[in-house]
């Protein structure tokens, strides 16, 4: 029981102590370190703070989209976008996702699509696939054939 007693006390802490970072002037640049932080620790808790405040997610959204790219914050880091996904100008999620395509292969392309599918970003999706529509590389074109024709009939 003791051991029950502690953990709830530190819960208690860290929903007093993410309060107050989210009083800070600071709190986006904070946010923006610790999430292109080498520490785990530091990733993990922005993480679970922008999940929980998720207000500042659109102006952070090149370091989410980033990390939901990467294999070990994919999940976090897609659960964070999901809470703000309808404070997220459309434009500016289509504009982010086109440009870690800039020079990308079908790979990129269909976990990028599976991140924007996933947050339920529509019109970034359907520019992602439109890009690989018109790529000069077969298989980003072949991404885009079987992307569509994968999703015929499902309406977003």
């Amino acid at each position: 029981m003791d051991e029950w007693r502690a953990l709830v006390a530190a819960e208690r802490e860290v929903a007093r102590r993410r309060a107050e970072v989210n009083q800070l002037s600071s709190r986006v640049e904070l946010l923006a370190e610790a999430l292109s932080s080498s520490s785990a620790w530091d990733r993990s808790a922005a993480l679970d703070f922008l999940h929980i405040f998720p207000e500042d997610v659109p102006k952070l959204l090149d370091l989410l989209i980033d990390l939901s790219l990467s294999t070990g914050w994919t999940l976090p880091a897609r659960e964070a976008i999901r809470a703000a996904r309808k404070e997220i100008d459309p434009s500016q999620f289509a504009r982010l996702a086109l440009g870690y395509l800039s020079d990308g292969e079908a790979e990129d392309y269909l976990i990028m699509a599976d991140v924007l599918t996933e947050v339920e970003a529509w019109e970034a999706l359907g520019a992602v696939v439109g890009k690989a529509a018109a790529s000069s590389d077969p298989k980003v074109r072949k991404f885009s054939r079987d992307f569509t024709e994968s999703r015929r009939g499902i309406s977003t």
